[in-house]
């Protein structure tokens, strides 16, 4: 008879990792090499397993989703395509897609990035939002500074 109860919350089939060893092991790491700056080889295969996992947990919108690809609702509607938030976690995320799009601040993003207003005052763009989610996003700008935190992190961890 076991000591080990039962436990109140099991994980589902679909979201468990492997252990840390067996992960740390498959990399040819150590525990202690994460806390270093070196860096690590990683199969393509599971840096694709690692995010889809991850982007498999944030927030999707399905509306917002649906407005920003017409080409998804399209396929959707012709049986090619079946759900858009697996979708979204199998090619959408690395296609670039935006699954919940961030709040955008018009008069900083405006102000911070000038060819956004140009875009704008062209007639090219019709607010700092479009203009975000057409290229800002891809290349690193901040939408609002109430994310800057957050960007300053991943810029540094990306640099590194």
């Amino acid at each position: 008879m076991s000591d080990i109860a039962a436990p109140a919350i099991s994980a589902s089939p679909n979201a468990v990792l492997p252990h840390a060893a067996h992960l740390l092991q498959s990399l040819r790491i150590s525990r202690e090499a994460l806390t270093t700056r070196s860096k690590v080889a990683i199969g393509t295969q599971l840096l694709r397993t690692l995010l889809r996992e991850a982007i498999r947990n944030m927030p999707f919108d399905e509306a917002a989703y649906r407005e920003a690809n017409p080409d998804l609702v399209a396929g959707q509607r012709a049986g090619d395509i079946g759900d858009l938030h697996e979708h979204y976690i199998q090619t959408g995320y690395l296609e670039g897609r935006v699954a919940t799009p961030l709040a955008v601040d018009e008069a900083f993003y405006l102000s911070t990035y000038t060819d956004a207003q140009d875009a704008m005052r062209r007639g090219d763009i019709s607010s700092a939002r479009e203009h975000y989610l057409r290229q800002g996003a891809a290349e690193g700008r901040l939408p609002s500074p109430a994310y800057r935190p957050m960007f300053e992190k991943w810029a540094a961890i990306l640099s590194e």
